[in-house]
């Protein structure tokens, strides 16, 4: 999984900027083309006004056939006649009105526009309120002109009138024509990436586990390894004519395999106690449990770990009643959990005080020690399966990182809850707080 992970990592992060990049470029395509067909429509709109302005146009010259009556071979007459401009044939409204009708025809009804007309030279005839403001903006505008050129011309000859129309802002009208497909394009690159997250959080997650997973079983190997090793040795010692000889020294020894079976006989438990927690399988047998009884009996069990240190254990017992229902067995893992923690994690002299009292309808029970303690952040991991507070060697702590998240569990199932209360070098304190009715 280490080797892999950097791998995988990089060829999903590779597959999301490709999808990125050909979104992007679709989109910038799909801009163009939808500008273009945009200028297309105008051009056409502008071409229908012009047209139809045309038809009511005549031109400075335009050449007719003679009177009725006056015969063939008669010369033809060349009138002229004076130019017409289109402000003497429409109004600004009428001329609106035409260029809005168009641009509806090529399905451009709502758009924003300006308009203008200019004459022969150029010159601004007509044109919109804003239309100067649109016609210096060559960024984000889009400009036609077409040429007015009436129909009754034999030879067009210019310059003619010229209408220009102008679509200021046509950066958002286009966004806001294709903003359905990009917002499609963007949910897209949203379920991409959000997929991409979930992935890439699912391996880390897997990566953990599979650490913690390593952690563990390469402790468990050298948790009950060692207890073995200890329990064989000490066989073979029993075995010597020597130790069998002295009642002393078959007495040590024997108190030797005690201690490591008793020690192995609680990893096992611990273990046992994770599959249980693992399949959610339980059975809940409330019943009268007497905590201070509870309490002491743990003590006892622990009798000879305390007399291999300089121990104190100080009991201020003052819960009353000190009965609760409860699952007699679970409390009893429980609090031989949390002084093999104190145990554990004391330091040259053992220091444990339990204290217990009485709030409302409910029972407070805390645990004491003046052991190395723990920082704020290892205090928020310690009810995480498998976790175990250690810097550098595996096994500098023993256990398996099971104890507290038992703990816990057990507390949840009985509707009760834990707080722990810890300092670097001051030690640690885990209150349990649990109802004294079911």
């Amino acid at each position: 999984m280490r080797k892999t992970f950097p791998v995988i990592f990089t060829l999903i992060a590779l597959s999301i900027l490709g999808i990125l990049f050909i979104q992007i470029t679709w989109l910038q395509g799909l801009f163009i083309l939808s500008k273009n067909q945009l200028s297309d429509k105008i051009n056409q709109s502008a071409l229908i006004v012009s047209n139809d302005i045309s038809k009511k146009m005549t031109s400075g010259l335009s050449l007719r056939l003679p009177k009725r009556g006056l015969s063939l071979n008669e010369e033809y007459h060349l009138h002229s006649f004076d130019e017409s401009l289109v402000a003497d044939v429409y109004s600004f409204g009428d001329l609106q009105s035409k260029i809005t009708s168009a641009l509806e025809k090529n399905g451009l009804k709502g758009l924003g526009y300006e308009f203008a007309v200019s004459d022969k030279k150029g010159k601004i005839e007509m044109m919109s309120k804003k239309f100067e403001e649109a016609y210096t903006d060559d960024i984000n505008s889009l400009q036609t002109r077409v040429t007015i050129i009436p129909q009754d011309i034999i030879e067009p000859v210019g310059p003619f009138e010229t209408i220009i129309i102008i679509v200021p802002n046509v950066r958002f009208y286009l966004l806001q024509t294709l903003r359905w497909v990009i917002v499609g394009a963007i949910l897209f690159i949203l379920i991409v990436f959000t997929a991409f997250f979930i992935t890439l959080r699912s391996l880390l997650v897997q990566r953990k586990l599979n650490e913690i997973k390593r952690d563990f079983i390469n402790n468990m190997t050298h948790e009950l390894k060692t207890p073995l090793a200890t329990i064989s040795l000490a066989v073979d010692a029993l075995k010597t004519n020597k130790v069998q000889s002295d009642p002393a020294s078959v007495s040590y020894f024997s108190n030797i395999i005690k201690e490591e079976n008793v020690r192995m006989n609680k990893h096992v438990e611990v273990i046992l106690q994770a599959a249980q927690l693992e399949k959610k399988e339980y059975e809940l047998n409330a019943q009268s449990v007497d905590v201070h009884d509870l309490i002491f009996g743990v003590l006892d069990s622990f009798k000879l770990q305390l007399e291999a240190k300089p121990a104190s254990v100080v009991t201020n017992l003052e819960a009353d009643p000190s009965v609760i229902q409860a699952d007699e067995e679970y409390l009893l893992h429980v609090f031989s959990n949390l002084i093999d923690n104190a145990i554990k994690y004391s330091k040259d002299t053992i220091d444990i005080t339990i204290t217990t009292a009485t709030i409302g309808n409910k029972i407070q029970i805390a645990f004491q020690d003046k052991g190395i303690g723990m920082d704020a952040d290892t205090s928020k991991h310690i009810f995480e399966k498998f976790y175990r507070a250690h810097s550098g060697n595996i096994h500098n702590v023993k256990g398996f990182g099971l104890g507290m998240s038992y703990v816990k569990w057990v507390m949840d199932i009985h509707k009760g809850s834990i707080k722990v209360d810890s300092a670097i070098d001051k030690g640690t304190t885990i209150t349990l707080i649990l109802p004294t009715h079911a």
